[in-house]
C-alpha cells in the first residue's frame, strides 16, 4: 500500500514488516501525531485467528480515561469500551489509515468472567482497535488463576530485561492505571488492568481508568520517514 507518497521529491519509505519490536510511529488522532510502539509482527501464537497477522501497535501513552462499563459487567463483547474503541476511536484516525486498520478477531472470553468461556481463532472477537490481554503483556494463569487464556505474550514484552517497566504507561506525564480486556474470571464484574508501577490488578468496571488501545495494520504497508520517530 503505497498510501503516504506527497508532491516533491520522493521521501525513503519503508515496509511496516521491517520495522523493529520497540520502534515507534507516528499517526495521528483527531489531528494530533500520537506515538506508537511496535509490539509483535505477525500471529503472536495459533490461538489467534489469521486476520491478526500483520504489524501489532501500541498506543506508547494512555490516551484518556474511559470506565470499561457504567455498570459493573465484565462481558467485553457488549462493554462500552468496546463499543467506543470501534465507533468514536475509530475516527480520530486520519482516513487512510483508518481504512487500512484491519478488522481482526482477537481472543477473548465470550459472556464474561465467572459466566464465560475462553474464545479463540475464528470464534474470537471482531474488532479494530481493542485493549490488550494480560496473556499478551505477558502474565498467565501461573501469575494469578483468575486470568482467562485471552491471548498470548507479544515479543515487546518478552524481552529478559524491562519486567514490569515494559507495562508503564503515562497519562500526561505521569504513570497511570491503564485497562485490559481480561475480565476477572472468578467473578462479573471486575477486570484486571496495569498498575503504575507495572504490576496487575483488578476492580469493577465501572471505575475510570486509562485507556491505551491496540490496532494492527498490514505488514506490506509502507511508511514514510516523516511517521518514524525520532
Amino acid at each position: 500500500m503505497g498510501m503516504f507518497l506527497r508532491r516533491g521529491p520522493a521521501p525513503h519509505i519503508t515496509r511496516m514488516s521491517v520495522l523493529e519490536i520497540g520502534q515507534t510511529i507516528k499517526l495521528n488522532l483527531n489531528g494530533t501525531p500520537w506515538d506508537w510502539l511496535i509490539v509483535h509482527q505477525g500471529l503472536p501464537s495459533s490461538i489467534y485467528d489469521a486476520s491478526c497477522d500483520g504489524t501489532w501497535l501500541l498506543l506508547k501513552n494512555i490516551y484518556d480515561k474511559r470506565q470499561w462499563n457504567s455498570f459493573n459487567a465484565n462481558k467485553l463483547e457488549s462493554s462500552e469500551i468496546h463499543s467506543y474503541l470501534n465507533g468514536d476511536f475509530q475516527n480520530l484516525f486520519d482516513s487512510n489509515i483508518k481504512r487500512a486498520i484491519k478488522q481482526v478477531k482477537i481472543p477473548y472470553r465470550k459472556n464474561g468472567g465467572s459466566d464465560g468461556t475462553d474464545q479463540s481463532g475464528a470464534n474470537g472477537l471482531l474488532t479494530k482497535s481493542f485493549l490488550l490481554s494480560g496473556y499478551e503483556v505477558g502474565w498467565t494463569g501461573s501469575n494469578n488463576s483468575y486470568f482467562p487464556v485471552d491471548g498470548a505474550k507479544l515479543d515487546y514484552f518478552t524481552a529478559s530485561i524491562g519486567g514490569n517497566s515494559k507495562r508503564i504507561a503515562n497519562l500526561n506525564g505521569s504513570a497511570t492505571y491503564w485497562w485490559l480486556r481480561s475480565p476477572f474470571t472468578g467473578n462479573t464484574s471486575y477486570v484486571w488492568f496495569v498498575k503504575s508501577d507495572g504490576d496487575y490488578s483488578g476492580n469493577v468496571t465501572s471505575v475510570s481508568r486509562g485507556f491505551r488501545p491496540a490496532i494492527i495494520l498490514p505488514s506490506d504497508m509502507l511508511v514514510t520517514d516523516d511517521m518514524l520517530a525520532a
